[in-house]
């Protein structure tokens, strides 16, 4: 009976060494190429013994990078012009007392309902491809189901605030969001 378990423990003690054995050969190599546009090139170069220079790469552009034309490109004429006198003070009000922020949390460690707001001005410059961060909270406002951020569920943030904010109340509310980026927020 006792051989029969000693046997049994050294299978498994066995199977487990080799089970380790094959992850670790399975670990990334940092060092290694990945796919990409240049791997061919890059590939061409190590056979020719030339040393292959990889690219960081590219940071995310942030809102302070951007004119202040590109950050309100394609919002309505009267949101545009609401914006110019907008008050963030008076957007975080608005947040607080529609409810937003009973999903949208501005500490990054908390997971919410809807996408965090930590950083959301930066975040909004590349949201969505082709729109302005200022449009691209126009449209989350107005409707929020035009785009969801992956991960999120739809239909869940009232689809009724065009109805419900004031143009000037709107201009508000995304001057405070804009706000909320690495720059000041």
């Amino acid at each position: 009976m006792k051989s029969l378990r000693a046997r049994r423990f050294g299978w498994i003690m066995g199977l487990s060494l080799v089970a380790v054995l094959l992850l670790a050969a399975c670990a990334p190599d940092p060092t290694a190429l990945i796919i990409s546009p240049q791997l061919g090139e890059q590939m061409a170069a190590l056979e020719a013994g030339n040393e292959v220079v990889v690219a960081a790469p590219t940071e995310a552009p942030k809102l302070a990078d951007l004119a202040p034309e590109a950050v309100t490109a394609g919002l309505p004429d009267d949101v545009a012009a609401a914006l110019a006198s907008a008050d963030p003070a008076n957007g975080e009000q608005l947040a607080l007392a529609r409810g937003c922020v009973g999903c949208h949390a501005l500490d990054p460690a908390v997971t919410m309902t809807g996408p965090t707001w930590h950083n959301v001005g930066d975040t909004a410059v590349s949201r969505v491809p082709g729109e302005s961060p200022a449009l691209y909270f126009y449209h989350s406002i107005t409707n929020p189901n035009l785009f969801v951020v992956p991960n999120y569920p739809a239909n869940i943030m009232p689809a009724n605030y065009s109805e419900q904010l004031s143009t000037q109340e709107l201009a508000d509310l995304i001057d405070y969001l804009l706000q909320q980026n690495g720059a000041g927020g």
